[in-house]
């Protein structure tokens, strides 16, 4: 089955008072499901204000996409972590 993604929004200006989620879905630039996932999970800012049917304010949607995220660790696989480890231990010998 296969969902085609909703059309990115980015004039968020233009945006209605309240948004519902397939609005949410499209300035997120995912699916309406991960985000209903990420609110039951609690891993989805901003909250809406109106549990059902799910409903965002405008001006908390743009409160959040301009605050800060923290950076992830990035962490290396593949070949980098390979090698990585081999410098580790080769500096754990020579110790």
């Amino acid at each position: 089955m296969s969902r085609k993604a909703p059309a990115p929004i980015s004039d968020l200006s233009s945006l209605p008072y309240l948004l519902t989620i397939l609005e949410m879905a499209a300035i997120y630039r995912v699916q309406p499901d991960t985000i209903r996932r990420a609110l039951s999970l609690h891993k989805f800012h901003p909250l809406p204000f109106e549990k059902y049917p799910y409903r965002w304010k405008r001006d908390d949607v743009i409160r959040d996409l301009n605050t800060p995220r923290a950076k992830l660790r990035v962490r290396k696989h593949g070949f980098a972590a390979k090698k990585a480890q081999r410098e580790r231990e080769l500096v754990a010998a020579g110790e």
